[in-house]
Parts: C-alpha cells; sequence; structure tokens
C-alpha cells in the first residue's frame, strides 16, 4: 500500500498549532497549504491558514511531524479526559496510514463538498489516488470503542442510508489497546430458491416470525450452534451448495462490538456472511457484517 507520509523535509517538527475554540486548532505556513492539498486534512482558512480537530492535531504528530501545544494532553486529561480523543486518532491513524484520505464530517458544510453524511457518521473516505473534489467518496464512516452498545435498528439505517448514496458503510472498532478492526455493514435481502415441501418439518423455534419470513424467501434453516448463532441458511437444497449465511435474531445478537468481530469473524473463516434479523414496521429486515477485502482492512498501526 502507498503510505501517507508527508513530514517536513528537513526532519524539523513543524510548528505547533495554536487553539482556536473547543477541539480546534490553527496552523499556518507551507504546511497547513501541503497537509491539505495531498490528504485533505482539515479546513482551509483565509491567510494560508489550516484549522484541524484535535483527533487530526495528535495524527498530524505522529504522522506529519507536527509540534504539540506545550502540554496540551495534560490540559486536554485535566479538562474532560483523553480517553476519547486517542480512539478517535486511532481510528483516524488506522485509515488514513495507508494513503486513504478522510474528510470529517463536520467539516463538510465548511468545505462545500457536495453530498450529505448521516447525522452518526464521522467521516467520508476517498481512496488515496482521490482527490476529495474530483469525485464522490468510496466509504461513510464511523468509529465505535469495542466495548460499545449496539442498536441493530439504527445501524441498519445508516448502513442502508449510505448504501442508497453509492457508499460502502464501514465501522472502525476501537479496543482498549487502541487496535483497530473494520467491518462494513450492508442492507441484505437473502432469497433462495427451496421450495416449501423440500423444507419438511423445518425448526422449532423462539422467533416464529422470522423463521415464517426466511421460509417465504425460499431459504432453509438448520441449526447454527456449531457456528455459534441461531441458525445457517441454505439458499438451495442441502447437498448442492453450502449454506451462504448465519442468522441471528435481533433478541439474541451480540450486544457489543467486542461480540460482533467474534461472530463476523467466525463466519468470514466458514465462508458464509452474517445477518442480524429483526422486525420494523411489520417488515423483516437484515443486516450484513462483514470483512472487507484485504485491501481494505484499516487497521490500527502497530508501535
Amino acid at each position: 500500500m502507498a503510505g501517507d507520509e508527508e513530514g517536513a523535509a528537513d526532519g524539523v517538527p513543524t510548528e505547533a498549532p495554536e487553539a482556536a475554540g473547543h477541539d480546534e486548532f490553527l496552523i499556518d505556513g507551507p504546511a497547513a497549504q501541503r497537509f491539505w492539498d495531498k490528504s485533505a486534512l482539515g479546513v482551509p482558512q483565509s491567510g494560508n491558514r489550516l484549522l484541524l480537530s484535535a483527533a487530526e492535531v495528535l495524527f498530524c504528530n505522529r504522522q506529519r511531524n507536527l509540534a504539540l501545544p506545550e502540554k496540551w494532553e495534560n490540559e486536554r486529561m485535566e479538562r474532560e479526559g483523553i480517553s476519547d480523543l486517542l480512539h478517535e486518532a486511532a481510528a483516524l491513524e488506522a485509515i488514513r496510514t495507508p494513503g486513504e484520505k478522510v474528510v470529517l464530517a463536520r467539516n463538510l458544510e465548511s468545505l462545500s463538498l457536495p453530498g450529505t453524511a448521516s447525522e452518526s457518521t464521522w467521516g467520508l473516505r476517498w481512496a488515496r489516488a482521490e482527490r476529495v473534489r474530483n469525485g464522490p467518496p468510496e466509504g461513510e464512516l464511523r468509529w465505535v470503542k469495542a466495548s460499545e452498545a449496539i442498536d441493530w435498528r439504527e445501524l441498519h439505517d445508516w448502513a442502508s442510508v449510505a448504501t442508497a448514496a453509492d457508499r460502502i458503510a464501514e465501522v472502525l472498532i476501537v479496543d482498549d489497546d487502541l487496535d483497530v478492526t473494520t467491518y462494513r455493514l450492508n442492507p441484505c435481502d437473502p432469497n433462495g430458491e427451496v421450495s416449501q415441501a423440500e423444507v419438511g418439518g423445518g425448526d422449532s423455534s423462539p422467533f416464529p416470525g422470522l423463521l415464517e419470513d426466511i421460509l417465504g424467501r425460499g431459504l432453509l434453516p438448520r441449526s447454527g450452534f456449531k457456528y455459534g448463532t441461531r441458525w445457517r441458511l441454505y439458499d438451495q437444497p442441502v447437498g448442492v451448495t453450502h449454506a451462504p449465511y448465519l442468522l441471528q435474531h435481533e433478541d439474541e445478537a451480540p450486544s457489543d462490538w467486542a461480540q460482533v468481530c467474534l461472530s463476523a469473524r467466525m463466519s468470514t473463516g466458514v465462508n458464509k456472511t452474517w445477518l442480524c434479523g429483526f422486525e420494523q414496521a411489520g417488515v423483516w429486515c437484515y443486516l450484513a457484517v462483514t470483512r472487507p477485502p484485504p485491501d481494505a482492512r484499516w487497521s490500527g498501526v502497530r508501535r
């Protein structure tokens, strides 16, 4: 992968930024122009200055040789704690270090970029070879802590909006060691070719509504116990192909992102797609959690 290295050419740290408000910092001079032109960092200001978020400042300190304001981290810790900042900076570093460009959602309006993002979106991603003003973003991003609770319905809504905008819904999961793992979310419409006659007696279930829906879709449910889930789903009669899906009802689905990682990684290891199913307004919805291809697995930077 092409790296994202743009430190000072002579190895001398760029002068520390000045505070410009809550979680906002200004830098000026050649570095300001370079950071924006090459990496779309921050928001350009008049007078050849660049406005950076706190997470961008920390990223530039690690990857761009930008000096930190004196006693900056200590002051922030005393004021409001630094945990969220470190997790956000880890997510930013994971996706930017390979060369991808990220524009924080908070900056979209100031930059007059076309298109919008959902309220829960953290940033938009452009491929490393693209310029943000030359085309639409590839991905819509959010970062979460591994211990963070999950709202499957909200996630489905968010992924649906991103997909409708022809963007990849990407979640960067940051654990307590600041390691980052990436997963993609996709609204899914699973269907198969198994007739009701081939289903036989079916499977008794505490979720009859979900069972009825998957049978109506031509899918054949069988126990997913050995995969740690409620069902594995065949889209053709057993013996013709392997089951392409693993399905869990919302009530039994993982409750935090650490558990999601376990479920999705298990399904990837056996070449299946992990689904969470739930009913909304009388319609059964399915959300797929998948591992990205190898060249899009934004992961933590090892030190």
